[in-house]
């Protein structure tokens, strides 16, 4: 059901997904053109945001594969870096998949997970990393990348949000929720494709 060795290919300048050159629709951008996670609330400011999002991330990769140069992040975005490193301490969180791409051969999208990893008392989560406030809709895009997993029931789905000042949240998300979150994504997934095709 699910390719964990696909020949997916991500193009960074327009942030499309493809399959052996066919356009594969990603979680993200399901979630956002079927209205599940809105954006327009951001106004002018929007991409800067996205920056931001995309610093932070490439600073948490980065240390967490042990190749961060602390310079190389700006002075006002190293509080979320310290956040990152908060709570990986306090949950001596482990990571194994690291901004890994993954595709559901069944349904047809793609995505990337921030990660899958365990935390101090073994158990194994996926969660995703936010640099801003985390949108309800979270819980549904952890879903959708789980269901690329194998055993996709087996890892607690949480979305660690992380704060300018130095501090974080964990914002967990039920695994007897995971069905319903799934159908959610897929009932989009549906009317995304019906509305603009295979994109």
């Amino acid at each position: 059901m699910v390719l964990l060795d696909s020949p997916l290919k991500f193009d960074e300048t327009g942030h499309r997904y493809y399959l052996n050159g066919t356009p594969v629709p990603s979680v993200t951008r399901v979630l956002e053109y079927t209205g599940l996670v809105n954006y327009g609330f951001l106004g002018e400011r929007r991409d800067e945001y996205l920056e931001r999002g995309r610093i932070v991330h490439l600073a948490t990769r980065n240390d967490d594969e042990g190749g961060l140069a602390q310079s190389s992040v700006p002075v006002e975005l190293r509080g979320y870096l310290q956040a990152w490193r908060a709570f990986r301490s306090d949950y001596a969180f482990v990571p194994i998949l690291i901004e890994h791409r993954v595709f559901h051969a069944e349904h047809g999208f793609a995505g990337t997970l921030d990660r899958t990893g365990r935390i101090g008392d073994g158990t194994e989560i996926i969660l995703d990393i936010k640099s801003g406030l985390a949108p309800a809709a979270v819980g549904l895009q952890l879903a959708a990348y789980a269901s690329c997993l194998a055993h996709p029931r087996a890892r607690r789905r949480r979305c660690v949000e992380l704060h300018q000042d130095g501090t974080y949240k964990v914002i967990p998300h039920e695994t007897s929720d995971y069905q319903r979150d799934l159908n959610t994504f897929l009932e989009a997934l549906t009317a995304y494709k019906a509305r603009r095709g295979q994109e």
